[in-house]
């Protein structure tokens, strides 16, 4: 392979691959769709600030789990909701 043609890899990996995989993880942490946010972070890396302060559209397990008294979700390991204060039941 020349020389001329290896800092293009490079440049793709680096603006394309890489926030494309960040985006993936952080649609999947939030349960949306990864494929999607992969793409759309891949193309326009500004998204991953999107991805990262959106908030999750369901349960996922060990990341985010919905209060009991006003629905909103929370991080998992919260004893009690940021929003309501209420307290959480322990989930194993």
């Amino acid at each position: 392979m020349p020389d001329f043609v290896k800092p293009a890899y490079i440049v793709l990996l680096l603006f394309f691959v890489v926030p494309g995989s960040i985006g993936g993880i952080f649609a999947t942490n939030r349960g949306r769709n990864v494929i999607g946010w992969s793409l759309l972070c891949a193309v326009f890396p500004i998204f991953l600030l999107a991805i990262y302060f959106k908030k999750p559209i369901r349960e996922v397990e060990g990341k985010f789990k919905r209060c009991g008294a006003c629905h909103e979700y929370i991080p998992w390991k919260d004893e009690t909701c940021k929003y309501c204060s209420a307290p959480q039941p322990p989930r194993g």
